[in-house]
């Protein structure tokens, strides 16, 4: 008999111990279903936060995708104006050597500037071997609307005051 009660003790030992086990494992869940109870509550008490952070985010991504829509345009206006202002050099440069090319007529038409492309002395103009009014003599910065003017009755700006001054261009 020694053996059986050694038996009914382990089997209640065990039990016991199985009953203790549970005991415990269901505390430990009770007690991690409050710990995600508490995780929850103090989450869903951020949710304003976070959806005021999110109202924000997309804020400032409709602001950058308004900014590059705006860089855009700017670039595309900086394009056209350049491609504008380059269209105006290039008729102020056609314009500039047209007009080169008359003053270079004039001054191959003019009897009182030579072939070196310096004015000659006359009688009207004393002071003589002055650089031609093209500007291939030696200033090459030549302005035709600051030229000295040769012919009396007539204004700085080149218009004649007398009709038989004015020359028409030829060519045109």
């Amino acid at each position: 008999m020694d053996t059986a009660i050694w038996v009914i003790i382990a089997i209640v030992v065990v039990a016991v111990l199985l009953v203790l086990l549970v005991l415990i494992m269901r505390q430990r869940q009770q007690h991690r279903r409050a710990k995600a109870q508490d995780i929850r509550q103090n989450a869903t008490q951020h949710v304003p936060e976070a959806r005021e952070r999110e109202a924000i985010a997309e804020e400032s991504e409709a602001r950058a995708r308004q900014a590059k829509a705006e860089a855009d345009a700017k670039a595309a206006e900086a394009k056209r104006l350049g491609e504008h202002a380059r269209t105006h050099q290039e008729h102020a440069a056609e314009s500039r050597h047209k007009v080169d090319s008359e003053l270079a007529r004039a001054d191959e038409v003019d009897p009182d500037v030579g072939r070196d492309g310096t004015r000659r002395r006359t009688v009207d103009d004393p002071t003589g071997d002055q650089p031609p009014r093209h500007g291939h003599g030696t200033d090459q910065g030549y302005d035709p609307r600051q030229t000295q003017n040769d012919r009396p009755g007539q204004d700085p700006g080149g218009v004649s005051d007398s009709p038989r001054d004015r020359i028409p261009p030829e060519g045109r």
